[in-house]
């Protein structure tokens, strides 16, 4: 499917409406100030243009998008894309080659919202100070036993876990060289207990990070738990277990024959089960390392 999606996204580059590319001439300038990619893969789609950076995508519709069945099945995509932590923005062909500033000002505007999502509010500061963030809104509200790592801390500040899901696991790699010895971990939210350790064997990073998220859906698929989510700092690996695929350009030798089989089998699991669990991208900009670091930085 992914190499299908990037054909189809190369096709989509060479032949962009008049205005995809009118849309493009604007956020590829520097004068716009945000970095976007265009035909970009996520998950099972192709984005026509993203800011990986706010996980905002834009989407030029034209008059086909109104009739038919299209309208919920763009709905249905909207849905997909918002589960997996994009927001996505719709203009029309005619906003883009008639009203541009107006465009314009819709990013903006979209980026400044997400933006002031991620600021503390000055209420959540006062909680902070009284130590006391509402327990009722399923985030992490109090201290557990420490994570290790430099992930012990982060319960410190919980204010800037008001965002957190309790009910989750947070899976992390640690490399010594890329490659090198690789292992990965996985820690409970709730108690800070290690859930699963597996390493070193010798890899890469994001090796390491594809095969914790598939460890942890895995377990938690054979344990029938669907309603606990899986945190994760790494964007590559995340799209590599949607995509089904570890796009690694690690070389296959005897030095990693048996890393490569546990990859192969990683696949075939993603290929042969529907994935139930929500996998979340860590932000670590706005809440620290992710808590199941190695704390090697």
């Amino acid at each position: 499917m992914y190499d299908k999606l990037k054909q189809y996204a190369k096709e989509n580059k060479m032949f962009l409406t008049d205005a995809e590319r009118a849309l493009w001439a604007i956020l590829k300038s520097k004068s716009l100030g945000y970095k976007f990619r265009q035909q970009h893969i996520i998950g099972d789609y192709i984005a026509d243009f993203v800011s990986l950076h706010y996980h905002l995508i834009i989407e030029v519709d034209g008059k086909y998008h109104f009739k038919g069945d299209q309208p919920i099945n763009d709905q249905l995509r909207t849905n997909d894309l918002n589960r997996m932590g994009f927001q996505v923005l719709r203009v029309t062909n005619e906003e883009v080659l008639h009203a541009p500033f107006q465009v314009i000002n819709k990013i903006k505007q979209a980026i400044m919202n997400i933006e002031s999502r991620s600021r503390p509010s000055k209420k959540a500061g006062i909680a902070k100070l009284e130590g006391q963030i509402n327990p009722e809104n399923n985030a992490v509200s109090s201290v557990s036993p420490p994570f290790g790592g430099a992930g012990g801390g982060f319960l410190g500040d919980r204010l800037r876990f008001s965002e957190v899901e309790r009910n989750a696991w947070a899976v992390d790699a640690a490399c010594s060289g890329n490659p090198g010895p690789m292992e990965y971990q996985a820690i409970d939210l709730q108690t800070g207990a290690r859930v699963f350790h597996f390493g070193p064997m010798h890899g890469t990073n994001n090796i390491g990070e594809f095969l914790a998220i598939v460890h942890a859906l895995a377990l938690l698929d054979k344990q029938g738990d669907r309603k606990k989510v899986v945190y994760s700092d790494s964007y590559n690996a995340i799209l590599w277990v949607h995509n089904k695929k570890c796009k690694t350009k690690l070389a296959r030798t005897p030095q990693t024959e048996a890393l490569y089989q546990i990859v192969e089998r990683a696949e075939n699991w993603l290929r042969t089960h529907e994935i139930q669990t929500r996998i979340i991208k860590w932000e670590t900009k706005k809440w620290g390392e992710v808590p199941a670091d190695f704390g090697r930085k």
